[in-house]
């Protein structure tokens, strides 16, 4: 378990409204509030979630959350960060899953995301992708975050790419970082082409484009 993050000094100096209860300060109060950010937000969007909605879902008094974020803007950064590594956490095992080759192991990073909505139904609403489609409308700092995300996961991807292509098994003339790109663009269509139609197909259609033809080394 992590140490308990350092009190913010906004703790000290709560907005106009916030309640004058003392902050909770256990140690797993920040997750709370972030897993009901993560839940409230995933539903309706940055914009569309009010503070006192995720409190109430988290059940902490708002004096709590000044205690470990001093806004909602560095909340969002927060949130991004945190599905961020969740994410991560959960591919570990397929990007260094050493008996599969390059391309296999990219092949089940995106297996793995189209089982897990599969699981949890096509309508199922992601918190990055969520905040993404929100991205005009978003502060600097969280629209930074989003796009940093998404700059780490095309990064790894153009990694295993590189890999794939040191084995023969995709075409050295693709540009590994670009290819990366396009299929990071590619996935997020298909999944909000899943959420139109409520199925999974889309995904599949993804899958069977990119790994059956799309990456196939050139004969």
């Amino acid at each position: 378990m992590n140490p308990p993050p350092k009190p913010h000094s906004a703790a000290t100096q709560l907005p106009p409204g916030s309640s004058a209860a003392p902050p909770d300060t256990s140690i797993d109060t920040r997750e709370r509030i972030l897993a009901a950010g993560a839940e409230v937000i995933g539903r309706k969007g940055f914009n569309g979630s009010g503070l006192n909605e995720i409190l109430t879902l988290a059940g902490v008094p708002k004096g709590s959350f000044y205690h470990y974020f001093a806004s909602k803007e560095e909340f969002g950064v927060a949130l991004i960060e945190r599905a961020r590594d969740q994410y991560l956490e959960e591919l570990k095992e397929s990007l260094y899953d050493r008996k599969r080759t390059p391309l296999q192991r990219l092949r089940a990073i995106f297996t793995e995301t189209r089982n897990q909505c599969q699981a949890q139904g096509p309508t199922v609403e992601c918190l990055i992708p969520k905040l993404a489609l929100e991205t005009a409308t978003l502060s600097e700092p969280v629209h930074a975050a989003v796009r940093c995300v998404y700059q780490q996961w095309s990064a790894i991807i153009a990694q295993l790419i590189r890999e794939a292509q040191s084995v023969g098994e995709v075409d050295r003339a693709q540009d590994a970082d670009r290819l990366a790109n396009v299929l990071v663009m590619m996935w997020e269509g298909a999944a909000i082409r899943m959420q139109i139609d409520r199925s999974i197909q889309p995904l599949d259609d993804f899958l069977a484009f990119v790994f059956d033809g799309l990456l196939h080394p050139r004969r």
